[in-house]
């Protein structure tokens, strides 16, 4: 079998015939051109749109973040206060730092460290001979570097339940 040129084309006998018809392919393969470009333009623009968007959720998510580690913070000292205020009754009642970290099951070390965290010292406990010892902290001594006393902790607690 021989292949013939132009079996499955029209048969074009004229020039001009010949260029309607390739016009008439440029014109379809022009709009489908055009077309796929109105897309692209249209897919473009949605693109940065949504780059737009994104962004807009990371700044979100950061000041969500920066919301949460505040709160977070805050409810953190108010724990820490509580608690500090909870050691500062026990010292007033006369308890040791050492027997309130039995007592509690934690290390002297972590009730040390609630008590600074939370800006309260520690009032040393009475002597054997029932008198103070010299480093306690008068209630009636001002505060040093904004610390309160356990005393001044204790009280300021009882009286409105926050420091």
């Amino acid at each position: 079998m021989t292949a013939s040129y132009g079996a499955v084309m029209a048969n074009i006998n004229s020039k001009a015939e010949a260029r309607k018809k390739v016009r008439e392919a440029q014109a379809r393969a022009n709009e489908a051109r055009l077309e796929r470009e109105r897309q692209n333009v249209d897919d473009a623009a949605s693109f940065l749109v949504e780059l737009g968007r994104l962004a807009a959720v990371d700044e979100w998510e950061q000041g969500r973040i920066v919301e949460i580690r505040a709160e977070g913070e805050r409810r953190r000292h108010e724990h820490r206060q509580a608690g500090a205020a909870a050691v500062s009754r026990m010292l007033d009642r006369g308890e040791t730092l050492t027997a309130i970290a039995e007592l509690a099951g934690v290390k002297v070390s972590d009730v040390r460290a609630v008590l600074k965290s939370a800006g309260a010292q520690p009032v040393a406990a009475p002597d054997a001979l029932g008198a103070p010892g010299s480093a306690t902290v008068s209630a009636d001594a001002a505060p040093v570097d904004g610390a309160v006393s356990a005393q001044g902790a204790s009280h300021a607690l009882d009286v409105g339940g926050r420091v």
